[in-house]
């Protein structure tokens, strides 16, 4: 009898080139993000702000609001969207690590978190913004 290996969440299928080539795409969906907000009249104040493990792609202004944004790319379709990825445990950590910016940065700002998604496949690259995607008060 054969004993079934199933991977788990340590384990990464993918090649390395397979991986870089993700880290990059990922890197260019948050460039796409920044001006996209920019765009619409958003501040950027931050760039991957990080605190040990924990990151935060991009912290900006909007008018009168401190704005959390997680940015999700993805290079194709798939049944998830990319926002579907910002779990509850990754939920959390933005807030944690929101609540040391604040404090370090002296912000006196509402905050709100958002989540941009970049889809980009044969027809094109799509941006979609959820304002107040989440809150603290939903935990």
């Amino acid at each position: 009898m054969a004993l079934l290996k199933f991977p788990t969440h340590h384990e990464n299928p993918r090649t390395q080139d397979e991986r870089r080539e993700s880290l990059e795409f990922g890197k260019m969906g948050e460039q796409m993000a920044a001006k996209y907000l920019v765009d619409q009249g958003y501040i950027i104040l931050e760039h991957n702000y990080r605190r040990g493990h924990l990151e935060i792609d991009l912290i900006a202004l909007d008018k009168d609001e401190l704005v959390i944004v997680e940015v999700k790319s993805r290079a194709y379709d798939t049944i998830l969207q990319p926002e579907d990825a910002v779990d509850h445990k990754k939920r959390l950590s933005l807030i944690r690590l929101a609540n040391e910016y604040v404090k370090t940065h002296n912000r006196k700002e509402n905050v709100r978190f958002d989540i941009v998604s970049i889809i980009s496949n044969n027809n094109g690259t799509e941006i979609k913004h959820l304002k107040n995607a989440y809150n603290v008060m939903s935990f």
